[in-house]
């Protein structure tokens, strides 16, 4: 276990002393939180009107925090191959991967250092993320269970983009690449429900509705957390970091 929390920290330390990582979140942040606000902008609106011609109105939560960590997601989908990229295809492009895996240390020993790096960086942009919904119980009451619920899904989405980033990067020696193919992965998974729609047959379309990562994402926006919802992204997650680690298996036996 020690190995792979000194590989953990050693990625994580490496990633905030890059210029790209600090870039992309600080891109991130700014994009979020001015969609924040003016979804915040438009709710005021819609209540004086609400209150002018008399009705409800909507909720506070709903209307603000669910858009954000929406929109937040789908920065993350084209911002996270590029976090990923590098993380193993780097090494191998200046070959001082061999190095690495010739170490007493296994392939998934390392890989899990590497995934555990990257998962206490996307723990930091998520805290970072959190503060604009925060700041609404200061002038309002939102629904905090609602909030914690969007924040633990945008975390999962955010890990399991980064599983599968890890994986293209453990398949070439080509940071570009890697990103191209994470990207690729990412999006199917993210559109898989529409290529339901588009047509087929029942069980089609209930396995893509399964497949597709929105679906189980959006019912954390809704402030649903359910088991088979985390069981996915755990599943997927899973699921890619073992294609990685076949992957660099079968070169070291041909090492």
């Amino acid at each position: 276990m020690k190995p792979i929390v000194a590989i953990a920290l050693r990625e994580w330390r490496s990633m905030f002393l890059s210029p790209l990582a600090w870039t992309l979140l600080a891109v991130l942040f700014a994009i979020t939180s001015w969609m924040f606000s003016a979804a915040t902008r438009l709710y005021q609106i819609q209540q004086m009107q609400f209150q002018a011609f008399g009705g409800g109105g909507a909720s506070l939560t709903d209307s603000t925090v669910a858009p954000m960590l929406g929109n937040a997601a789908v920065l993350l989908l084209l911002i996270s191959p590029l976090l990923t990229m590098r993380l193993i295809a780097e090494e191998k492009r200046r070959e001082t991967w061999p190095a690495v895996a010739s170490s007493p240390l296994s392939p998934m020993q390392i890989l899990l250092g590497k995934y555990f790096g990257l998962l206490l960086f996307l723990a930091v942009t998520v805290g970072l993320l959190a503060i604009p919904p925060l700041l609404l119980f200061a002038y309002g009451s939102p629904d905090g269970g609602q909030i914690f619920s969007g924040l633990l899904g945008l975390f999962l989405v955010a890990a399991t983009f980064g599983a599968v980033g890890l994986a293209a990067s453990a398949a070439t020696d080509n940071p570009i690449v890697a990103a191209v193919i994470s990207f690729g992965v990412l999006l199917s998974l993210w559109i898989a429900s529409w290529m339901g729609e588009a047509g087929g047959t029942d069980t089609v379309d209930q396995v893509l509705a399964y497949i597709s990562l929105t679906g189980h994402y959006e019912k954390f926006l809704t402030g649903v957390i359910s088991s088979a919802d985390l069981a996915y992204f755990v599943i997927v997650s899973l699921l890619a970091l073992v294609a990685a680690r076949y992957r660099l298996m079968a070169e070291r036996v041909r090492g």
